[in-house]
């Protein structure tokens, strides 16, 4: 595959740190644009990853005023109720991966790859799971070439601030027997979507219909483990 110029967004959290790792260690990243909330304290904090050629650290302002061409946007942009407030989640959860995505769509992104949540339904009596089916609808409505959206349950994983929710019940869903509802650690997801998006259409030039695919455990152990 020919390297590719790549947009993370959401890349300072749990999958998105993982994805970046992953990304780096691909033949095929040659450029990554990562957007931050504070690319200065960003690149105090992590001076070795600031150091590498292929990373361009900045904000999402600038990201926005800027116009750099784009293959491939990865996205793993997310908040919780409980820290942003309901309208802080739907800021983050679904206007600015739409924003972000709409960007990349200008600039020539083929695929978009974005982290959702099972359950996504536009029609969900569940707040959360409104807007993550929003998000999906609107992505969809953008028109890519290739559009993967990603659906995993419950996340396992170190995050920099601890949910105490999210932690209990992680270990209540580790068992493989429940299916798409299992728990995943974060790193396994962020694999499998480096792993799909090296082998889609989009990702090797190649032309094709717009198309969508939501991947939920299964898939993300099947390509994970590939």
């Amino acid at each position: 595959m020919n390297t590719r110029r790549l947009l993370l967004t959401g890349g300072t959290g749990l999958i998105g740190r993982a994805l970046l790792d992953n990304l780096l260690l691909t033949d095929w990243a040659g450029h990554i644009l990562l957007p931050v909330r504070q690319s200065k304290q960003w690149c105090s904090a992590y001076p070795q990853l600031a150091a590498d050629e292929r990373l361009q650290v900045l904000t999402y302002d600038e990201l926005f005023a800027s116009q750099q061409a784009v293959d491939l946007m990865f996205c793993a942009l997310g908040t919780t109720q409980a820290k942003a407030g309901k309208a802080g989640l739907r800021q983050v959860d679904y206007q600015l991966v739409v924003d972000c995505a709409a960007w990349a769509k200008q600039q020539g992104a083929e695929l978009v790859s974005v982290v959702s949540a099972l359950g996504a339904n536009s029609r969900s009596p569940f707040f959360y799971n409104r807007v993550k089916g929003d998000m999906e609808q609107a992505l969809e409505q953008l028109g890519f070439p290739s559009l993967h959206l990603w659906q995993p349950s419950v996340l396992i994983g170190e995050r920099a601030e601890f949910r105490l929710a999210e932690h209990l019940s992680g270990w209540i869903l580790r068992l493989p027997l429940l299916g798409n509802v299992q728990a995943l650690p974060g790193e396994r997801i962020a694999r499998a979507m480096v792993a799909a998006a090296a082998g889609s259409a989009a990702a090797s030039g190649l032309d094709q219909e717009s198309s969508v695919t939501r991947y939920r455990v299964r898939d993300i152990k099947r390509l994970a483990a590939a």
